[in-house]
């Protein structure tokens, strides 16, 4: 793998993780909309989940691009691989949703003001460009797509409990994604596993056609 790619790879992965670490520290200190009361709130959307394991993804593939550099590895664990990939691809979900679906109900301000920038358009860039093109996880093979849809699967068996099955008047969570509008919560789930699936197989994809190892 070319260093300088490697060097590039855990410069911007660093950069990721600060980014995405000062956002969540901002809502400890006050950075919150009127729509969300305290910090806690924040942590039960999707897009701050994605980000936090995105970031997690971006700072052990920095860490290992180092070791890898100082020649204490030889390549990059698959655990590491599989960790970025879910980020990378739990990100990009969480952009495609946003422009699609979020946008025309909530808007641009809402989405894409102040931190909304990074976390819905800033951080799936970055870490899309630093899987495919520079941190040297080696060619994947396919069924590392099945890795890539966990993390969609774990949040919506608990968006569907809180949603559904407990209910907003019961305590349970808004349908802030509108994905029960007119109880069609099958259809959503069908199509959000299916996105995510397809955006899997894509990343990795990607991955592959310009990896060279």
């Amino acid at each position: 793998m070319n260093n300088r790619k490697l060097i590039a790879s855990v410069i911007l992965n660093l950069i990721l993780f600060a980014l995405t670490s000062a956002v969540i520290i901002s809502y400890f200190l006050g950075n919150l909309t009127p729509e969300v009361k305290t910090p806690a709130e924040k942590f039960i959307f999707f897009t701050t989940d994605s980000n936090i394991l995105a970031a997690v993804g971006a700072l052990l593939t920095a860490v290992c691009n180092i070791a890898v550099l100082r020649g204490k590895l030889s390549e990059m664990p698959w655990v590491i691989s599989a960790i970025k990939l879910m980020g990378t691809v739990s990100l990009q979900l969480t952009f495609f949703t946003v422009l699609f679906l979020l946008l025309p109900v909530y808007g641009f301000e809402l989405l894409f003001g102040g931190t909304g920038s990074h976390m819905h358009a800033v951080a799936p860039l970055l870490s899309l460009i630093t899987f495919v093109f520079l941190d040297g996880h080696g060619k994947l093979p396919l069924r590392y797509a099945l890795y890539g849809i966990i993390p969609m699967l774990i949040y919506a068996a608990v968006y569907l409990t809180q949603v559904v099955f407990i209910g907003f008047a019961n305590g349970g969570w808004m349908d802030f994604y509108t994905f029960n509008r007119n109880g069609a919560w099958p259809v959503s789930l069908a199509v959000m596993f299916a996105a995510t699936l397809a955006l899997s197989f894509g990343v990795i994809w990607l991955h592959n056609r310009f990896c060279k190892k």
